[in-house]
């Protein structure tokens, strides 16, 4: 859950960014302003939040799976 966060605080970043360079003349400075830090801040948290669901969700096997290879080893036995 953590990298899928993560990658949509990246997405956001880059929609910030993109939408800094696109707005016109009147109001370039004052976006710019607010969207070019916003989108240093959202891409910070993003790459920490993927980097750290990489390495932290790792796929765990479920409570129904052990139970039943413990079941198969009892029966193999």
């Amino acid at each position: 859950m953590r990298s899928l966060a993560g990658a949509v605080l990246i997405a956001a970043a880059e929609q910030a960014f993109a939408h800094s360079l696109m707005i016109q003349f009147p109001n370039h400075l004052f976006a710019s302003e607010v969207l070019l830090p916003s989108s240093a801040v959202l891409l910070f948290f993003g790459v920490s939040l993927l980097i750290w669901g990489v390495l932290t969700d790792g796929r765990q096997p479920s409570e129904s799976s052990r139970s039943d290879s413990d079941a198969s080893r009892e029966v193999n036995s």
